[in-house]
């Protein structure tokens, strides 16, 4: 008898233990945001559309499609140099960072945080790209 109610108590646990680790990972799942949303996921909604979906939303002609066409292609040379701008700015401010940084570390403080650095380089680059940029558009 002793025998039997031990099994029904281990059993008991089992089960409470699995329904604890199925609710866990239907709540974390369901109702925690782990990852920050990116901000062209939380501009989703306000995305500028594309030429096709002007051109069937709004009868646009050939001629008018050509014109927006020559438009977004010089918009996009623009916005690629200004992209470029920032970027260049943008490495020399973290560079300007990293030396401010640098002067407070130790040397086997800095070495760890090459490694942090090196390891971080290393797990982006594993990630795979979207399929799509930032306009929705395939690559």
């Amino acid at each position: 008898m002793k025998n039997r109610n031990k099994f029904w108590i281990i059993i008991s646990f089992i089960i409470v233990f699995a329904a604890g680790i199925a609710a866990g990972i239907l709540f974390e799942n369901n109702f925690l945001d782990k990852k920050p949303r990116r901000d062209a996921e939380r501009r989703s909604s306000v995305r500028f559309p594309t030429l096709d979906m002007m051109a069937d939303e709004l009868d646009l002609t050939a001629e008018q499609q050509e014109q927006l066409q020559e438009i977004f292609k010089n918009n996009e040379e623009r916005l690629k140099a200004y992209r470029n701008q920032i970027h260049d700015q943008y490495r020399t401010l973290r560079t300007q960072l990293k030396e401010e940084m640098d002067n407070v570390f130790t040397e086997e403080q800095k070495a760890k945080l090459e490694a942090m650095i090196e390891k971080h380089r290393s797990e982006r680059k594993r990630r795979p790209r979207s399929s799509t940029n930032s306009k929705g558009e395939k690559r």
